[in-house]
C-alpha cells in the first residue's frame, strides 16, 4: 500500500511543518518504513532529517523520548551499512537518553540495541551479554520485542558453537522469518533442512527475498553446488551494495569467496585478505550470516597479510573454537519440547531460566515414563535437595499451585498456561 503511505505522509508533513517534534517523529516513521523495504540509503537520510528537526524542538521529556528512538533507529541503520563504529556510538547514545527518561521499557530496548550493534559487528560475546540483559528487561511487557531479542540471543550463541542452548532458545522465542530459521539450520549443520525451509516459502516482498536469496546462496554451496552459490551470492552482493547495505554486501562477498575456493584452489584466498582488511576498517569482527567454519577459513586464508593479520587470527581462533564446541555440543542435542511454546508465558509471569530448566527435567522424566521423584530430579539437575526444594517452591508460587499437589502437576500447569487448583 505504498501509494496510500505516500499520500498520508504528505498530509502529515503539512500538519507537522510548524512542530519540530512532530516533524522528527514523522521522519523517524518514514525511515522505519524504508528500512522494512531495504531502502537503507533513503532511510538513513530520513533519520538524519529527524535529528535536524529535533535540534529545534523544545526541551522536555517528549524530546528525550524521540531522541532515544531516533538514535535507536540510527544504530540499526548504521549496522546495516557496515559502519560498526557508528552503530555502536548511536547505540550508546540510545542508552544515555533512555537512562535520562528513567523508563524500564526504553532502557531494555536500549540494551537490545547495543546487543544488535555488537552482534552485527561480530562481537558475539558482548552481544550475548547484552541480549541476555535485554531479554530480562523485556520479558514482562508481553511484546514481540521479547521474542525477537530471544531469537537474536539464540543465533549469537549458536554462532559461538553453543548449538543445543541456542537451538532451544530459538524454538522458545517462537519467532523467526524463513531466512532466520534456515540460518539456524545451517548452524546446526543441516543444509538439507535449510533448503526445505526456503523452498516452501512463497515469493512475497522483494525485501524479504533479498535475505532469502542470500541464504539460498549459502545453502547451494553446502549442498554441493559452489558454482550456483557464487553466482547467487555475487548477484545479491551487488543488490545490497546498491541499497547501501554494506554489512550484507560484505557478508555475501565472504561466502562467495569461500565457495570460489571450493571451485578452484586459491580462487577465494586471493580475495580473503582484502575482505578481512575491509571488515577491520569498518570496526567489525565478523560478517552477515556468520558460520564458524567460514570464519576459520577466512582467518587462515588472510593471516599472512600483515595488515589483515590481527583480525585474521582472531577470526580463525574464534571460528575454530566454535567448530570444536559445536561438535561436542551436538552429541547432547535436545529434542523439541512442549514447554518451548509456553516459554513466553512462563518468562512473562516471572519464572527464571533455571526454574524453566527444572520443568524441562520433569518433562524428560515423564516422557521416559518415570515417576517424578525429588532425588532423581536433583541428581539430573546437579542440585542439592535443598536448592531443588527452593526452586520448586518458587515455581509453585508463580504458577499458583498448592503444596498438596505432587511435583508432576507443575508441568501440567506450565503447559496449560493457567493456574491449577
Amino acid at each position: 500500500r505504498g501509494d496510500e503511505v505516500a499520500r498520508l505522509a504528505k498530509q502529515a508533513e503539512r500538519q507537522a511543518a510548524t512542530d519540530p517534534l512532530m516533524l522528527a517523529e514523522l521522519r523517524l516513521g518514514t525511515s522505519i518504513n524504508r528500512t522494512a523495504a531495504n531502502e537503507i540509503t533513503a532511510a538513513l537520510t530520513d533519520v538524519r532529517w529527524a535529528e535536524d528537526a529535533l535540534a529545534a524542538a523544545p526541551r522536555g521529556r517528549g524530546k528525550e523520548l524521540v531522541l532515544a528512538r531516533v538514535q535507536r533507529q540510527l544504530a540499526h541503520l548504521l549496522a546495516h551499512t557496515g559502519d560498526y563504529v557508528g552503530a555502536a556510538t548511536a547505540a550508546e547514545a540510545t542508552s544515555r537518553f533512555a537512562a535520562r527518561l528513567g523508563d524500564p521499557w526504553e532502557a531494555a530496548w536500549a540494551t537490545y540495541t547495543n546487543g544488535f550493534a555488537h552482534w552485527y559487528a561480530g562481537q558475539n560475546d558482548r552481544a550475548v551479554d547484552e541480549f541476555t540483559r535485554a531479554e530480562e528487561g523485556l520479558r514482562s511487557y508481553g511484546t514481540s520485542a521479547w521474542r525477537y531479542t530471544l531469537l537474536c540471543l539464540a543465533r549469537a550463541r549458536m554462532e559461538r558453537g553453543e548449538i543445543v542452548t541456542g537451538d532451544r532458545l530459538g524454538r522458545q522465542s517462537g519467532a523467526g522469518a524463513p531466512e532466520d530459521l534456515a540460518h539456524i539450520a545451517l548452524l546446526r549443520g543441516e543444509a538439507e533442512v535449510a533448503e526445505r525451509i526456503l523452498s516452501r516459502v512463497p515469493k512475497e516482498f522483494a525485501a524479504d527475498e533479498h535475505f532469502r536469496d542470500f541464504v539460498r546462496g549459502i545453502t547451494k554451496g553446502r549442498r554441493g553446488d559452489p558454482r550456483g552459490a557464487v553466482r547467487l551470492l555475487d548477484e545479491m552482493g551487488k543488490e545490497f551494495e546498491s541499497r547501501g547495505m554494506g554489512h550484507w554486501a560484505l557478508g555475501a562477498a565472504v561466502h562467495a569467496a569461500f565457495n570460489r575456493e571450493a571451485l578452484v584452489r586459491g580462487g577465494g584466498n586471493a580475495r580473503a585478505a582484502q575482505l578481512v582488511r575491509d571488515i577491520a576498517t569498518r570496526g567489525g569482527e565478523g560478517f552477515a550470516y556468520y558460520l564458524p567454519d567460514v570464519a576459520s577459513w577466512l582467518g587462515r586464508a588472510a593471516e599472512r597479510d600483515p595488515e589483515a593479520q590481527p583480525l585474521a587470527r582472531l577470526l580463525k581462533s574464534r571460528g575454530d573454537a566454535a567448530v570444536r564446541r559445536a561438535k561436542s555440543d551436538s552429541a547432547s542435542a535436545v529434542a523439541a519440547s512442549a514447554l518451548d511454546e509456553a516459554t513466553y508465558y512462563l518468562r512473562a509471569i516471572g519464572l527464571t531460566w533455571r526454574e524453566i530448566g527444572v520443568l524441562h527435567e520433569i518433562e524428560k522424566l515423564q516422557t521416559a515414563g518415570q515417576h517424578v521423584e525429588r532425588r532423581e530430579l536433583a541428581e539430573a539437575l546437579q542440585l542439592s535437595p535443598e536448592t531443588l526444594r527452593v526452586h520448586i517452591t518458587r515455581i509453585r508460587a508463580k504458577l499458583d499451585i498448592g503444596d498438596r499437589r505432587g511435583d508432576a502437576v507443575l508441568l501440567e500447569a506450565a503447559l496449560a498456561r493457567r493456574p491449577v487448583a
